[in-house]
C-alpha cells in the first residue's frame, strides 16, 4: 500500500477516496500523460478502512526535570560518560504505550560545555533528553522561569542538541530565532494533528534578550496561536502552562485567570506545572458551557528539593476522542508518581501503586529537616488529601470520565 502524505487529513482522505481519487506516496507519482491506464477493479473496502484515522488518542504528561546537582550526578559513570535512562526506568512502560507523551523540561539542556549548574541558575546535561526520547515522550516543554538561566546560550545549545540528535522530538516554549518562535506546535498522531502550547508566567526577572525567545503568557498571544494552529488543521490543543505559586496546595486566582484564558481560546486539556507540587484535577466551563479538565499543577518528576511534598508529582493522561471532524475529551486520569531519591541508579521515580515502605525507608529525603516521617502511607494520606474522593487508594490514581 503506497504511504500517504503525512500532512492529509482524515476529512481530505476519505473524500479523495469516496471520489475516486488516486492517492500516491509523496515523490512516486508519475504525470498524467505518462501513466498506464488503470485496470477497472471494485473499491477496496480493506485500504480505505485501513486508512482511517483512529478514533481515540492517548496522552500522557509528565512533570518538571528540575536538574539538581544529585539529579545529573546520578547519571555520572566511572569512565566519565554519562546515562539517564534510570530516571525513567520505572514509568517508561506508560510513556511508550501513550501515544503522546509529553515531558516538562524546566532545566535548560545546554550541555557539558556551559558548564553543569543546579539551583539557582541550572543548566544539564544533554543525555537526559537522549534518555527522555528512550523512554517514549514525544514533546519536550521549554517555557519555564529557568529557561534563560544560561541566557541564549543555553537556547541555542539545547535546541541545537534537539535539532541534530532527534529531530524527531517537538520542542516548543524557548526559541532562537523568530522564525522558530512562528513555527507552529503541531504534531501529528494516529492521523490526527494535535497541538501543543507551551507558556510560562516569567524567567526569574531575567529579561527577554529578544522578544522571542521564551514564550510568556499573554492573552493576545494566546488566543493568536489558538487561531493559527486551527487554521492549520489542529484537531485538538494540549495547553502546558508553567504558572502558579510555588508549594501551594490548590490554583491561585492567577491559575484560574489563565486557565479561563486558555479554555475560551479553545484548550481541549490544560496541564500546569511549576509549584513542584501536585495540586488537585478540576474540570471547568469555556464561555461556551464546554467541559475542559484542568491539571492544576503535576508537580516533580524528579529534583532534590528538601521538602516531602515534593517528592510526590502525577502522570496527567488524557483519552481524546475523534467524532465527526470534532474533538472532545472522554477521560482523564491522575497517577501519582514518587521521587525516589538514592545514590547512582537507584536514584528514579515510581508510580505510587508501585511504591513500598521498604523504599520509603530508605528515600534520602528522610534525612532531610522535617521529613523524617515520609513513608508510603503518608505519600497515599497525601495524594487523597489532594486529589478527594476521586481518588483510589486501592489503585493508586485517580479516574474520570466525561
Amino acid at each position: 500500500m503506497a504511504a500517504r502524505d503525512p500532512q492529509l487529513t482524515r476529512r481530505s482522505f476519505l473524500t479523495a477516496a469516496l471520489s475516486g481519487v488516486t492517492l500516491f506516496a509523496a515523490g512516486c507519482s508519475q504525470p498524467a500523460s505518462e501513466q498506464e491506464p488503470a485496470p477497472e477493479q471494485e473499491p477496496s473496502r480493506e485500504i480505505l478502512y485501513d486508512e482511517v484515522a483512529p478514533k481515540e488518542v492517548s496522552l500522557v504528561m509528565v512533570g518538571d526535570i528540575l536538574v539538581h546537582d544529585g539529579v545529573w550526578r546520578s547519571g555520572v559513570r566511572e569512565d566519565g560518560t554519562r546515562n539517564y535512562d534510570h530516571l525513567f526506568a520505572q514509568v517508561a512502560d506508560d510513556i511508550s504505550a501513550a501515544d503522546l507523551a509529553i515531558v516538562g523540561q524546566e532545566t535548560v539542556l545546554g550541555g557539558e560545555e556551559l558548564g553543569f549548574s543546579g539551583y539557582p541558575a541550572f543548566n544539564s546535561p544533554q543525555e537526559i533528553g537522549d534518555a527522555e526520547v528512550a523512554a517514549g515522550f514525544d514533546v519536550s516543554l521549554g517555557a519555564s522561569n529557568h529557561a534563560l538561566d544560561k541566557g541564549m546560550a543555553g537556547i541555542e545549545s539545547a535546541l541545537g542538541y534537539w535539532r541534530s540528535s532527534h529531530p524527531e522530538i517537538l520542542v516548543t516554549g524557548m526559541y532562537d530565532s523568530q522564525e522558530a518562535f512562528d513555527a507552529l506546535p503541531i504534531i501529528e498522531r494516529e492521523g490526527h494533528r494535535i497541538a501543543i502550547l507551551n507558556y510560562t508566567y516569567g524567567t526569574n526577572g531575567i529579561p527577554l534578550p529578544q522578544p522571542w525567545a521564551v514564550r510568556l503568557l499573554d492573552e493576545a498571544q494566546i488566543a493568536a496561536d489558538a487561531e493559527a494552529v486551527r487554521a492549520a488543521g489542529a484537531e485538538a490543543i494540549i495547553a502546558c502552562p508553567h504558572w502558579g505559586t510555588e508549594y501551594t496546595e490548590g490554583p491561585t486566582d492567577e491559575q484560574r485567570h489563565w486557565a479561563q484564558v486558555l479554555a475560551d481560546a479553545g484548550a481541549d486539556v490544560i496541564i500546569g506545572a511549576h509549584p513542584h507540587v501536585m495540586q488537585p484535577f478540576e474540570v471547568i466551563e469555556d464561555a461556551d458551557g464546554r467541559a475542559v479538565p484542568v491539571f492544576w499543577s503535576v508537580g516533580n518528576f524528579t529534583s532534590t528539593q528538601p521538602f516531602k511534598e515534593t517528592m510526590v508529582g502525577a502522570m496527567a493522561g488524557a483519552t481524546l476522542t475523534f467524532e465527526d471532524d470534532a474533538c472532545r475529551v472522554s477521560s482523564c486520569s491522575v497517577v501519582p508518581v514518587i521521587t525516589h531519591r538514592a545514590q547512582g541508579t537507584a536514584f528514579t521515580t515510581y508510580r505510587l501503586s508501585d511504591y513500598t515502605e521498604e523504599l520509603a525507608a530508605v528515600n534520602q529525603i528522610r534525612g532531610m529537616s522535617g521529613c523524617g516521617d515520609f513513608t508510603h502511607q503518608w505519600c497515599v494520606d497525601f495524594c487523597a488529601g489532594r486529589l478527594g474522593e476521586g481518588f483510589d487508594a486501592a489503585s493508586g490514581e485517580l479516574v474520570w470520565e466525561a
